[in-house]
C-alpha cells in the first residue's frame, strides 16, 4: 500500500509539472497562462504544506485587474477543484484555500465574477458542492476529504450569507461600523433573516469533522485559521445587527420575540463547540455577553406580553359573559 502510494504520488508530480510546462508554452493570452501556473503551483499534491503567501498574492493582485483576469482566476480554480481524474484531498483543500482568500482579498470584480458563475449554476454556488467527494488512497486522504467536503459547505454558506446581508462577510471593523448606520433604515424582516443567515454560518462552522489530530497538518490548521477570521467578523456582523432589534424590541410582537428568541438559543448551542474548535481564540466576551443580556431580554418582555394577552382574553370572556347573561335575563321576562 506504501509503496503504491509513493508510485501514485510520482505520477501525480509528473503530470502537474507538465501541467505547467503545457501552460508556459501555451498560445492563449499570457496572463492566462501565468494565472493557471500560479494555481497550478499553488494546489500541488503534497501533503505538507498549504499554498504558498507569493502564489496568493500573486492571483490576488491578478483579480484587481480586469473582469477577465478575475474570470480566469475563479474558473481556474474550480475546474483544478473538480477536473482532476483521481480526486486528491489535498489539491481540493488547497483550491478551496486559494478561493478562500481570493474571496476575503479579491476585488468587486472577482466577486461580481463569482456572482455570474453562481447564476450559472443549477444550484445555489454549485461549483461548491464536494458533498461525493472522497479520495480513497489512505486512512489520511479519506479524513483529510471530509475536511475538504465540510470547507466546501462553509465557503457556500459564507458566500450565500454575503449575499443576504448585503455585504461580505470579511470586511474589517471598520468597514462593518460604517455600514450600521444603514441598520437603522432596515426592516424587522430584513433584519430577521440577516441574523438567521449569520447563525446558519456560524452553525456550518460548528460541523467541521471532529478529527482534532488533523490539525496538527499545516494544510488543516491554515483551514481552520482562516474559517476562524471569518468567524470573528461573523459575530462583528451579528452584533450591530442584534444591537439594533435590541432598540426596537419592545415593539414586537409574541411572534417576532418567539423567532428572535429560538435563533439566539441556536446560537447559544453552537458556544462550547466553537471554543473547542478554536482552542478558546476568538471567544469574544462581549458578543457572548450581549446575547445573554438580550435572550434575558426578550424572555422577560415574552412573559409580560404573554400575562397581558392572557388578562385581555379574560376581560373579554368576562364582557361576553356579561353581555351573554344580560341577554338571557332580557330573554327571561315575560312579553
Amino acid at each position: 500500500m506504501g509503496r503504491s502510494k509513493r508510485l501514485k504520488n510520482i505520477h501525480s508530480v509528473f503530470k502537474d509539472k507538465a501541467k505547467i510546462i503545457k501552460a508556459k508554452f501555451s498560445i492563449t493570452n499570457h496572463t492566462t497562462s501565468s494565472i493557471q501556473i500560479a494555481v497550478l503551483r499553488a494546489t500541488t499534491r503534497s501533503a505538507r504544506s498549504p499554498p504558498h503567501d507569493h502564489l496568493i498574492s500573486a492571483l490576488v493582485s491578478f483579480s484587481h485587474t480586469t473582469r477577465h483576469s478575475a474570470f480566469a482566476c475563479i474558473t481556474t480554480i474550480i475546474n483544478r477543484l473538480h477536473h482532476h481524474h483521481q480526486p486528491n484531498a489535498y489539491v481540493a483543500l488547497k483550491s478551496l484555500i486559494t478561493l478562500h482568500h481570493m474571496i476575503k482579498g479579491g476585488s468587486f470584480v472577482l466577486l461580481e465574477q463569482i456572482s455570474s458563475i453562481q447564476s450559472t449554476s443549477t444550484t445555489s454556488f454549485g461549483f461548491l458542492n464536494l458533498s461525493r467527494f472522497v479520495d480513497d488512497t489512505d486512512i489520511q486522504s479519506r479524513e483529510f476529504s471530509l475536511w475538504a467536503q465540510w470547507y466546501a459547505c462553509f465557503l457556500k454558506n459564507n458566500l450565500s450569507t454575503s449575499t443576504i446581508i448585503r455585504c461580505h462577510l470579511s470586511l474589517t471593523v471598520s468597514e462593518i461600523e460604517k455600514n450600521k448606520e444603514k441598520l437603522k433604515f432596515s426592516l424587522y424582516i430584513d433584519l430577521f433573516k440577516e441574523i438567521e443567515a449569520l447563525v446558519s454560518t456560524v452553525e456550518e462552522i460548528t460541523r467541521a469533522p471532529n478529527l482534532p489530530h488533523c490539525r496538527k497538518n499545516d494544510i488543516v490548521y491554515e483551514v481552520t485559521r482562516l474559517v476562524g477570521e471569518d468567524y470573528r467578523m461573523i459575530q462583528y456582523h451579528t452584533m450591530i445587527r442584534l444591537t439594533e432589534l435590541s432598540d426596537r424590541i419592545k415593539n414586537f410582537s409574541i411572534q417576532e420575540l418567539n423567532t428572535l428568541t429560538r435563533c439566539l438559543e441556536r446560537l447559544e448551542r453552537c458556544k462550547d463547540r466553537l471554543t473547542e474548535l478554536f482552542a478558546n481564540r476568538m471567544r469574544n466576551e462581549a458578543f457572548w455577553d450581549l446575547e445573554t443580556e438580550l435572550m434575558a431580554k426578550l424572555r422577560r418582555l415574552k412573559d409580560a406580553k404573554e400575562v397581558k394577552l392572557v388578562s385581555w382574553k379574560m376581560i373579554e370572556y368576562e364582557t361576553a359573559s356579561t353581555q351573554l347573561k344580560n341577554q338571557l335575563v332580557v330573554a327571561s321576562r315575560p312579553l
